[in-house]
């Protein structure tokens, strides 16, 4: 299948109010600074019959007022969430109320034959074109939305990891559906990044890493059945519950791992929301910014990955967490900050990384902009992320987008293993 995209207009979004002049400069963390300039994007599918379809009168209207409703309630919703409507200038977003990069489309194909074959080439089409677009400067923030043929629209979302993580991007999605809908916003944002993290240096650097340039992304579904089954066979002595995460993340690892041409040691690492973990009188549990973990396993190929022995490291890695987080809170950024720094400084450009996102239980679901829940929520993959797990919309299921090398990638669709609790 291919996809036809029509442009239907663009548009910059600013904030309805003006932000204050003591709120207009946001410093970077060292955390941020490393990051890279990519777009964290999220797409959410709707089936209601809400096209904007210039043969039927009714359908223009209904789909005319759903714009002006997301774009009036997007400006609404930049005013508590200012920094995303500024621009970054070298360690600093200027928060000048320059607004957002607002897009429409439409497709040839309806939303039925999309979601029957949802080839991660075709999910790019839904996204804002890049050409127009730096997440390291402008625009932080992203939207297209896309109606599809018959009925049916999507809405694509990104913002700039250098000021957002995913439950960032989550909280704000939540905001922005709430005050499309009319009702009271709910969620206060801070902004304290630069606060939590220790001020950044720049005069320290990182190992450099191997750019791969030939790389393919594709989907993999764990059934809830099978989810079942694969936790039983990941748990073991060491781990007796195995959850749903631990055990598709273990595999995805695994498999992964004897894919590789690669002779060269791997490194793994699994991000870990920090909000729940860190008292809330350190880190609110509505900090808007990057606060999250990244813990390595470092393994050797040559000896074969064991199932088990993957999901004891995954779980020791959150103890470790935990104790450095109860150690002493009052230095608890600074302390995750330099954990991380000498783990990264451990690594080598000839080894292969292998990082896991999990967008399991965010509330991407849950966005209804007052035309109810999408019918389907898929991740776009970003640099250096090979793994993004999203819930299926069983809420049970897993959901996984694998980046490889194109070589690799033909190893690892046709791992036996991965087929036995996996489907394409």
């Amino acid at each position: 299948m291919t996809l036809k995209m029509e442009f239907v207009g663009e548009e910059v979004i600013k904030p309805s109010s003006p932000t204050p002049n003591h709120l207009q400069r946001l410093h970077l963390s060292l955390f941020d600074q490393f990051l890279p300039p990519t777009y964290q994007t999220v797409v959410l599918f709707y089936d209601k019959e809400s096209e904007f379809d210039q043969k039927n009168p009714k359908e223009d209207i209904i789909g005319t007022n759903l714009i002006q409703r997301l774009k009036s309630s997007l400006s609404h919703t930049l005013t508590r969430f200012y920094p995303l409507a500024g621009r970054i200038h070298g360690v600093t977003v200027d928060c000048n109320d320059e607004g957002v990069l607002f897009t429409e489309a439409r497709t040839d194909v309806p939303l039925s034959d999309f979601l029957g074959n949802p080839r991660y080439e075709l999910l790019q089409q839904l996204i804002a074109p890049s050409k127009v677009s730096d997440p390291g400067m402008w625009p932080l923030l992203r939207v297209k939305i896309s109606w599809f043929r018959n009925s049916g629209f999507a809405v694509a979302i990104g913002v700039s990891h250098k000021v957002c993580d995913t439950t960032s991007l989550g909280m704000f999605i939540s905001d922005w559906t709430t005050a499309a809908k009319g009702n009271v916003l709910a969620v206060n944002p801070y902004f304290e990044s630069p606060i939590f993290y220790p001020p950044g240096d720049l005069s320290i650097n990182l190992p450099p890493t191997v750019e791969r340039t030939s790389t393919l992304t594709k989907r993999f579904v764990f059934g809830p059945a099978k989810i079942k089954e694969l936790k039983s066979k990941a748990s073991s002595k060491l781990v007796t519950h195995a959850t749903r995460n631990e055990a598709t993340t273990a595999l995805l690892l695994t498999c992964m791992m004897r894919a590789s041409r690669s002779k060269a040691d791997a490194i793994i690492s699994q991000t870990m929301d920090l909000r729940a973990r860190v008292p809330s009188n350190f880190l609110s549990g509505k900090s808007i910014g990057n606060f999250f973990f990244l813990p390595t396993i470092k393994e050797s190929t040559e000896k074969e990955i064991e199932l088990q022995d993957i999901v004891f490291k995954l779980r020791n890695n959150k103890k470790e967490l935990d104790e450095l987080i109860k150690e002493d809170s009052d230095q608890v950024g600074e302390r995750l900050m330099s954990a991380m720094l000498s783990r990264l400084y451990e690594m080598s450009p000839e080894m292969e990384t292998y990082v896991v996102t999990s967008w399991c239980r965010m509330p991407f679901y849950g966005a209804d902009f007052g035309l109810g829940t999408p019918v389907w929520v898929a991740a776009d993959s970003i640099d250096k992320t090979q793994v993004v797990l999203v819930d299926a919309n069983d809420g049970e299921g897993i959901e996984a987008w694998v980046t490889l090398p194109e070589d690799d990638m033909f190893a690892f669709e046709h791992d036996k293993e991965l087929l036995e609790f996996a489907s394409t």
